[in-house]
């Protein structure tokens, strides 16, 4: 079993149809350890929000994603972590790296379970500069990351 640390841009694209949605679902459907720091919740109601916001989706359906949230990835697919073990060396990360909290929150995981984030967000994984760190972050996108089934 090969663990990982997921985020919210990786999470969102199983829930919703996005670019490198496919590639994304194919974590759920092997066998990986997924987890994540808590703050995952509030960042994909903001997402499923935002898509709502934008007519993109109705109420019912953002409802519907929730439930499909709650009901088939926490704490089964993905497993939380506590925010509040993360946060001190999330801060020590985002001030070395100029990086918002919310990112660095998901790098310390990683970090701290010596594992790899996944994350979407290829410009977060260009933005860390130090080697040390850089080890423990990749873009789904990225050809090494081999999520062939």
């Amino acid at each position: 079993m090969t663990d990982f640390i997921v985020d919210t841009s990786v999470v969102a694209k199983w829930l919703l149809a996005e670019p490198d949605s496919d590639r994304a679902r194919m974590l759920i459907s092997r066998e990986y350890f997924l987890r994540a720091p808590d703050l995952l919740v509030s960042e994909l109601g903001n997402v499923i929000w935002k898509r709502f916001a934008r007519h993109e989706i109705t109420a019912e359906e953002a409802q519907e994603v929730v439930a499909v949230l709650l009901r088939r990835h926490i704490d089964i697919t993905v497993r939380l972590l506590p925010a509040r073990i993360l946060l001190d060396q999330a801060i020590r990360i985002a001030a070395e790296e100029h990086q918002s909290i919310y990112d660095c929150l998901y790098l310390a995981s990683a970090v701290q379970a010596r594992c790899l984030l996944i994350t979407a967000d290829e410009k977060f994984v260009r933005s860390i500069n130090n080697p040390l760190l850089k080890q423990h972050i990749i873009s789904l996108k990225d050809p090494s990351l081999d999520l062939a089934e």
